[in-house]
């Protein structure tokens, strides 16, 4: 997706703001410096506890947290874990043994609330990542919340061999934040193509969507993980159910976080 052909003012004063005095800011800094979609970024907006070396660094951290970018991924997270735990209720109603798989985890912040939120004893869990850093914090997260049930390994989304070779063999298997830093449609479509050949019929495969955001142009001007420009790519409903199907998942449905720029669809 090709960057924006011109950034009006007020995007080039935003962006000064934030590289120089946005600095004192906790979060502001942490974004400059390691990538404003980085798993550590996700996880200081998930905290949501502002911080910076001085009364203003606070008041700025908590106007960026504040952002409805933010708001919406913490309310990602909030819908995501109330869909997990619809399936694992239904797959003990079933008499089955929920067995969950994050293909591209970082920490998966989410799935430890989950697990660690009432009695998850009889759920396994894995979370797959190539971030050897949001690996290594979602085990710092899972033994502070005493949660054993969870494991991290090093593994591609796209590697279909050795996601269709995991044993036991998953039974809900969740994609998520992963398909909103993909510009590339063929990659997601090949991500579900792999994920039902994971799944047998009537198993869930959860996974997220941005569907819109108003600061597209200012997002566009942050630095990402890779240094980059953070180019987003928004995608509607209608487009990531009808890859959903396309893979092969006949029953497909989606619910709205509360400020609408993200979706959790639910399939099988």
């Amino acid at each position: 997706m090709a960057q924006p052909q011109k950034t009006p003012w007020q995007y080039k004063l935003s962006l000064s703001l934030l590289r120089g005095v946005g600095r004192s800011s906790d979060s502001v800094r942490l974004g400059l410096e390691r990538g404003f979609d980085s798993g550590e970024m996700m996880d200081c907006i998930y905290r949501d506890q502002a911080g910076g070396t001085s009364g203003l660094g606070r008041m700025i951290d908590r106007s960026y947290l504040n952002q409805i970018g933010c708001r919406g991924l913490r309310g990602r997270k909030v819908a995501l874990k109330a869909a997990l735990r619809d399936a694992i209720d239904l797959q003990r109603h079933e008499k089955r043994q929920p067995v969950i798989v994050d293909v591209a985890s970082g920490p998966a912040t989410y799935l430890v609330e989950t697990l660690a939120e009432g009695d998850q004893h009889d759920v396994v869990a894995l979370g797959r990542d190539l971030d050897e850093s949001g690996l290594r914090r979602g085990r710092e997260l899972a033994q502070s919340r005493g949660v054993s049930s969870i494991r991290y390994e090093r593994g591609d989304a796209l590697d279909e061999a050795s996601l269709l070779a995991l044993r036991p063999q998953p039974s809900i298997v969740v994609s998520s934040g992963f398909y909103e830093i993909l510009l590339d449609d063929g990659l997601i479509q090949r991500s579900m193509a792999i994920i039902r050949r994971m799944l047998a019929p009537g198993d869930w495969f959860f996974f997220t969507t941005q569907v819109k955001h108003p600061q597209l142009w200012l997002i566009a001007l942050l630095p990402n993980r890779d240094g980059q420009p953070w180019i987003m790519k928004n995608r509607s409903v209608e487009q990531v159910e009808g890859w959903a199907r396309a893979a092969g998942f006949q029953e497909v449905s989606t619910t709205f976080e509360t400020t609408g720029l993200f979706s959790v669809s639910r399939a099988r």
